[in-house]
């Protein structure tokens, strides 16, 4: 596999270098990046980092528009919608892509058909914290507390059907755990009550529980991602003791289906050098989050990757359809 992703990505830059900057005309209008969050998120900063380098290559005004709602829905409707000519594309979590799918009796799009693949700017790994009431400090230790006190440990979530629930679900069916989410409306609310000592652990984004960790005011006990991870070198990867878990958000960059391949191949191999250029990369790594870019092909395939990890934590987290 790596060697086939290997060949790709050489392939996928060699023909980059056979095309001009410009494919055709394009672009010679203003360029929408869609967030299907509120202003002020990971995806919102990562969609801004990405809109100023490129419309200074570009030559053209591109601007980021957050449409939240419906559980990243009216955005990535919105994207599905448009006309396919590059000048409307969506940065999302795997909300869009691989998860609503499972938990919406009904889309108004196709996640597998809607959408060009153009580019995978990040990754963002979740990290299980605890609270230091909690007395454990390996993700064993916790495990073992969690069993030997049956339904009396719950774990904090930023929603139903959010990537930090379905973190915690998995991890919970993995290890065979009896305990519960508790939902609130976001991150930060879910944190506050952890960080409070009213719910045992979460599973989230590092990014806004990293001050947490390093204040001491929760412990940090594993990783979701498969290796460790720059933010946090030396906490283990949550397989290490669960062999195969592996969850981990990220950010994908879309175009609507039918968009011309040149297009997409331009924006794609923008959207690869910005997310690598050192100024951004540091910004990206001060979110929490991994830079990671990589060509359309190599998004088309992660993305086909991906559904069966998240399918399986939306079964172990028993949501029904919305």
């Amino acid at each position: 596999m790596k060697c086939t992703m290997t060949v790709i990505a050489l392939a996928s830059i060699s023909f980059g270098t056979m095309l001009p900057l410009h494919a055709g005309d394009y672009p010679d209008r203003p360029i929408q990046i869609v967030v299907p969050f509120t202003a002020g998120g990971n995806t919102d900063t990562i969609a801004r980092l990405i809109a100023d380098k490129m419309q200074s290559s570009l030559k053209q005004p591109v601007v980021v528009v957050d449409k939240p709602g419906a559980g990243t829905n009216i955005g990535a409707e919105y994207v599905a919608s448009s006309d396919p000519d590059g000048y409307r594309m969506l940065i999302n979590a795997p909300a869009s892509f691989v998860i609503n799918q499972f938990i919406f009796k009904r889309l108004e799009y196709d996640p597998d058909t809607a959408f060009a693949p153009v580019c995978l700017p990040a990754r963002v790994p979740n990290v299980l914290v605890v609270h230091p009431s909690l007395g454990v400090t390996t993700i064993q230790q916790l495990i073992d507390k969690i069993k030997a006190n049956p339904g009396a440990i719950q774990y904090a979530t930023a929603g139903i059907g959010t990537t930090s629930h379905l973190s915690g679900a998995l991890f919970a069916a993995m290890a065979g755990l009896d305990t519960t989410s508790v939902p609130y409306k976001g991150t930060s609310q879910s944190v506050t009550d952890l960080v409070a000592g009213r719910v045992g652990f979460t599973i989230d984004n590092i990014g806004p529980i990293l001050p947490f960790i390093k204040s001491g005011q929760l412990i940090a006990l594993g990783v979701s991602t498969k290796d460790p991870v720059d933010a946090l070198p030396n906490i283990p990867p949550i397989n290490t003791v669960l062999k195969g878990y592996e969850l981990s958000p990220w950010n994908a960059l879309v175009m609507p289906a039918k968009t011309p391949d040149n297009i997409v191949q331009l924006v794609g191999r923008e959207c690869d050098r910005i997310v690598h250029l050192p100024d951004v990369a540091e910004k990206i790594k001060a979110l929490g989050s991994d830079p990671v870019g990589g060509s359309p092909e190599e998004l088309a395939a992660f993305l086909k990757a991906e559904r069966p990890k998240w399918e399986a934590a939306i079964k172990a987290a028993k949501i029904p359809k919305l």
